[in-house]
């Protein structure tokens, strides 16, 4: 059996997948809150079918995130306070987050 995933950057990675997670939620609230009523019914139809579509979608995305971060669980360790900061630097998640 493979050893797994280096622990700090599962770590790094379950990080990102929780905030992944509470953004996709924050973003679905945000969607089902834009509800308008049009005045026409097709049109309206349309739009709610969407919004719904876009909802589920962030959803989803959420219970992705949470299902990768319960397989990465078994790999983090906690690591002190001193060494919190290196990892954040070595990890190449966080490198790529400026694009």
């Amino acid at each position: 059996m493979p050893p797994g995933p280096d622990p700090l950057r599962a770590r790094a990675a379950a990080r990102r997948l929780e905030a992944l997670r509470a953004l996709s939620a924050d973003a679905e609230d945000d969607v089902l809150a834009s509800l308008v009523v049009t005045g026409e019914p097709a049109a309206q139809r349309v739009l709610d079918d969407w919004l719904d579509h876009v909802a589920d979608g962030l959803r989803a995305l959420g219970e992705t995130a949470d299902e990768l971060r319960a397989v990465l669980a078994p790999f983090v360790r906690d690591e002190p306070a001193a060494h919190t900061h290196r990892a954040d630097v070595d990890d190449p998640l966080a490198r790529g987050a400026g694009r």
